[in-house]
């Protein structure tokens, strides 16, 4: 086909010589062609141009070919290489000798896949900082949760942080220098789906006697197509398994991701969840903004399991060391609870002005007089938060009531206004548009929003 077009155009059409067969035919090129020769001329050079585009496909298809050949050959090397089936009677398995249940007691079974969910810029890499420096030192977890040390190494495969920027986090938490691997990705060709750099990444990882693979985060570690497929997805996780287990050696793997846009599930395929052991999740509380703690808003943790249930509570960061730990005040409603009572303090302080002595009950009376929004037993709540706090005194009073007075020599007393308002705290919020003998104030849930001022 190809000799004959050039014969063709050799003899009726030698400006067309130099033409491409990916190329379309110039404007005027039969303007000097007899019709019927240049009828006969764009016959043949469709047929040219239409053999060179099925060669094209077909070397295509070829090269296509053998790469998903070289990619079966290197998932039956991996399969073969992995350990077959493991079987026994119930009474031979309970035999065995056990294992110590858990790698952080209650939070990371032992040999588990673990899942760590975490919204954008809550400190996700600081927490898998936190763990790799307690499963290298035996240092409890957050301050809470017993670690099992590794007795090799810990390896992070880190697609998202800069090499300079993950070392300093790293070294500021105090992780160990010389067991701490980390196969910085950023900007580099991915290894795990390259057979050739899978298989010389898995032998270094080997050779370190890495105990637990950190993957971070998901998203960029995912070689699939689509995140949402749940096929795709659960066959890159077995290929994860594979990698992690069976050609590194590991013990424990550990992958995170981002949550999706309510930040509190996984982005992409429920695949991710179903294949974790425990999932770890962190948010960050929208209502709070203490104004040091990693940009103002609270961060929170909670996990589940096989055999982990950790309740959320609000986790500490020191900013020198980088480290975390669990508060133990409890999650995010009890978080919002105490700071509306913290709020209500310098009322309270404000109705007991004038050496007076007033009950919950009385103080909430004076509040709705003045057409005041809260819910019934805050004044008492926030009595007793002032009592801690040393601004105020109680003491039983008739019918178990308590009884507040001024600590006539509090800490730092507070500042009020002529007014009798408190300076120290925002205005208590008012109902719009209501008096104070339309709030229904008893009637309110425990965990109403507050209203809004009235304008």
């Amino acid at each position: 086909m190809v000799s004959e077009w050039h014969e063709i155009i050799t003899k009726f059409a030698p400006h067309l010589h130099r033409l491409q067969p990916w190329e379309q035919l110039p404007a005027g090129w039969d303007d000097q062609l007899d019709e019927q020769i240049a009828d006969m001329v764009e016959d043949r050079w469709f047929e040219h141009t239409s053999d060179f585009q099925r060669q094209v496909h077909s070397e295509a298809r070829r090269i296509r070919v053998s790469e998903h050949a070289r990619d079966l050959l290197a998932r039956e090397k991996a399969a073969q290489a992995a350990e077959p089936f493991d079987l026994g009677t119930l009474g031979e398995i309970l035999r065995r000798p056990t294992e110590p249940p858990h790698r952080v007691e209650g939070l990371i079974p032992s040999d588990a896949s673990t899942l760590v969910v975490a919204q954008r810029k809550t400190g996700k890499t600081t927490l898998l900082l936190n763990l790799a420096r307690c499963l290298l030192t035996g240092e409890d977890f957050l301050s809470n949760f017993t670690t099992r040390p590794v007795v090799g190494t810990v390896a992070l495969l880190n697609y998202e942080v800069s090499a300079a920027q993950i070392a300093r986090w790293a070294d500021d938490v105090g992780v160990d220098r010389g067991r701490l691997l980390l196969v910085n990705l950023r900007g580099r060709r991915n290894p795990l789906p390259v057979p050739e750099d899978r298989a010389k990444l898995a032998e270094i990882l080997r050779s370190w006697q890495v105990e637990t693979l950190i993957v971070d985060p998901f998203g960029r570690a995912y070689t699939g197509k689509s995140q949402n497929d749940p096929g795709e997805v659960g066959s890159w996780l077995v290929s994860l398994d594979q990698f992690a287990r069976t050609e590194v050696g590991a013990k424990d793997l550990i992958l995170a991701t981002h949550a999706g846009w309510d930040g509190e599930r996984t982005r992409g395929s429920s695949a991710l969840e179903d294949w974790a052991d425990s999932i770890i999740t962190l948010v960050r509380d929208k209502d709070s903004n203490n104004g040091g703690n990693n940009g103002g808003e609270e961060r929170y943790l909670r996990a589940e399991g096989r055999d982990v249930m950790v309740e959320e509570d609000q986790l500490r960061f020191d900013p020198t060391t980088r480290l975390l730990s669990l508060a133990g005040t409890g999650n995010r409603k009890a978080a919002n609870k105490a700071r509306r009572v913290d709020s209500l303090v310098g009322f309270v302080v404000d109705e007991l002005q004038g050496d007076l002595a007033l009950s919950g009950y009385e103080i909430e009376k004076r509040w709705r007089a003045k057409g005041l929004s809260f819910q019934k037993g805050e004044a008492n709540a926030a009595g007793r938060r002032g009592a801690e706090l040393g601004q105020l005194l109680l003491e039983p009073g008739p019918r178990n009531a308590l009884i507040f007075r001024l600590n006539p020599s509090p800490p730092r007393p507070p500042h009020t206004s002529p007014t009798g308002t408190s300076d120290d705290l925002p205005d208590l919020p008012i109902y719009k548009g209501r008096s104070s003998g339309d709030v229904p104030t008893t009637d309110l849930p425990e965990d109403a929003p507050l209203p809004l001022e009235a304008s």
